[in-house]
């Protein structure tokens, strides 16, 4: 059996440039989730931080490096790989993923 996934449009994808984070809120999921450019793709992901909850947007992008304002936790944009203070990775719980999604 065939897996559907569902997408759907946030934006103009033109209006966001390059190195630049921008959040979204999904009412119907009650989720917060970020898209920001790097390198000119596109990449979709959780916009909390895992540490303390923190919104990743409000952070420094510098190349597929996003850094938290709140305590410098950094989490890798194209594969949600996570530095300290943050333990999780933004895709940790399975049933609970916002895929990291490069366009």
């Amino acid at each position: 059996m065939a897996t559907t996934v569902a997408f759907r449009a946030l934006d103009d994808a033109g209006k966001l440039p390059d190195n630049y984070v921008n959040p979204y809120y999904l009412e119907n999921l009650k989720r917060r989730v970020s898209v920001a450019r790097a390198g000119g793709k596109l990449y979709a992901f959780d916009d909390l931080c895992k540490h303390e909850g923190c919104p990743l947007s409000s952070g420094l992008l510098t190349g597929t490096t996003l850094m938290c304002q709140c305590h410098g936790s950094q989490y890798d944009i194209t594969s949600a790989a996570v530095g300290a203070p943050a333990e999780l990775r933004l895709d940790a719980k399975k049933e609970d993923v916002i895929p990291l999604y490069p366009y």
